[in-house]
């Protein structure tokens, strides 16, 4: 599918949404006898709003037919969407310490390896931090999970080792050196990964639907 940044354009799908799920929710609420007179004319603007929230979705997240619909993933500001993850480089430099803080103060944490499409991102940087550090002389993630030693280089056994990216691989450091990190997030979904998703596209999601059919 086609993924999006939470720019402009990714704030103005979330509040067209939130519009609709208010309109929706208002129509539920019963509707006193004195605004019934009302009514004709607040329809006209609610089948509006409703109908445009379809047609936001169809552009920024459209249907892959060979992958399937993943749903339409937004970061934050300023990250970058990679894979099913959101990334971002720091601007200053610090220990590896410093990047571990930075980052769970943002709701994130460094970033985590878990195949070489993770490492694009971080392929034309300089040597940054990720999320890998020595624990009880095992290399170990920031999530806690296991270092997978076939996925990439050997790295040799410290007592007190971190690890940057460089190029295209991985490097022990002292955790006191000064380096740029990465932080990973997950990022928001628009759209959930159910089979109710396509009904947003029609019978050929890779058409567009007229407003008329909607309205």
């Amino acid at each position: 599918g086609v993924f999006l940044k939470l720019s402009g354009l990714g704030y103005l799908v979330l509040l067209v949404l939130v519009a609709v799920l208010s309109v929706q929710v208002f129509q539920k609420t019963p509707t006193p006898p004195n605004t019934l007179q009302n009514k004709s004319e607040a329809r006209g603007r609610n089948r509006t709003e409703v109908c445009m929230a379809p047609s936001l979705l169809r552009y920024f997240c459209r249907w892959n037919s060979s992958a399937g619909h993943g749903g339409c993933k937004l970061c934050p500001q300023s990250w970058q969407l990679l894979g099913d993850q959101c990334y971002q480089v720091s601007k200053s430099i610090g220990t590896w310490m410093d990047g571990k803080k930075d980052c769970e103060s943002r709701g994130s944490h460094l970033a985590v390896l878990r195949n070489t499409v993770d490492m694009i991102i971080l392929q034309d940087k300089l040597t940054v931090w990720i999320g890998l550090k020595v624990s009880n002389n095992i290399w170990k993630w920031v999530d806690n999970s296991s270092f997978d030693a076939t996925m990439f280089r050997s790295l040799g056994s410290v007592e007190n080792g971190c690890v940057t990216f460089v190029e295209k691989g991985l490097e022990d450091n002292g955790c006191g050196s000064k380096y740029k990190w990465v932080c990973q997030t997950e990022p928001f979904h628009l759209l959930s990964k159910t089979a109710g998703d396509r009904d947003l596209y029609g019978a050929h999601p890779e058409k567009p639907i007229l407003q008329d059919a909607c309205c």
